[in-house]
């Protein structure tokens, strides 16, 4: 690639966050994307926040520049992506990463790992309809991860609350929430992935999910996902 492509490509790139992202300006052309625009009208100019299932760190190193003043935590465990992640957001002060999962336990636990066309949808939980939506993704390996609740977390860190939750667990937001419901009391907005199909072994469906949200306070701002996809996001902001 030469030079001036890898410019044009920079500038490309940079054109989408701030127009898309940063500013909304322009609605995100993928309709699996909410734009964290958004957040600046909820959120305070220095918000605590927490990325669970960070991947490589895209989503957190957009956060760090939408909210320059704010604090964001990343959680990845599986160890190859975890190294990514790092090298990805190591240059932004305002970037913490943790090569941990949050969920319901202190301890080890066992996850399976995605690969083929995805390494983004490794889940705690077993996938299921998942294999049959999108078979060109694999779960040929399992590993053990240490897991968290968020509880013991804030605990050991001295983190006395956090203002926005970015979630995208496979199937696993629930679980994790209920397990440090406690925390949820001052959290100003989630912006999560739900299960529209069976995707993983005991993930809950959408549904359900945002009936136990808004028994905690919280209603639906945003929803996004295609017409008859598995999987999508929605954002939720107390009400």
């Amino acid at each position: 690639m030469n030079l001036l492509k890898k410019v044009f490509l920079k500038l490309n790139s940079e054109f989408r966050f701030l127009t898309q992202q940063k500013w909304g300006l322009i609605k995100p052309d993928d309709r699996f994307v909410i734009s964290k625009s958004v957040l600046k009208k909820i959120l305070p100019a220095d918000p605590i926040i927490i990325d669970c299932g960070a991947h490589v760190g895209a989503d957190s190193v957009e956060l760090a520049r939408v909210f320059p003043k704010g604090r964001i935590h990343s959680f990845e465990p599986v160890p190859d992506i975890y190294k990514s992640l790092f090298s990805n957001t190591k240059k932004f002060g305002n970037i913490s990463t943790y090569p941990v999962a949050l969920g319901t336990i202190n301890g080890d636990s066992e996850m399976f790992v995605s690969s083929g066309s995805s390494d983004a949808s490794s889940s705690l939980l077993e996938p299921t309809g998942h294999k049959d939506s999108h078979p060109d993704v694999y779960f040929n390996d399992k590993i053990t991860v240490e897991v968290k609740t968020l509880k013991e977390w804030t605990s050991i860190y001295k983190i006395d609350h956090i203002d926005f939750m970015w979630l995208d667990m496979q199937g696993f937001e629930l679980q994790m929430l209920k397990a440090s419901e406690e925390i949820l009391a001052k959290v100003k907005c989630i912006h999560t992935e739900v299960s529209l199909k069976e995707t993983y072994h005991n993930a809950v469906h959408y549904s359900e999910y945002r009936k136990w949200l808004e028994q905690k306070g919280f209603r639906v701002l945003i929803e996004a996902w295609p017409l008859g996809a598995d999987m999508g996001n929605v954002l939720f902001v107390r009400k």
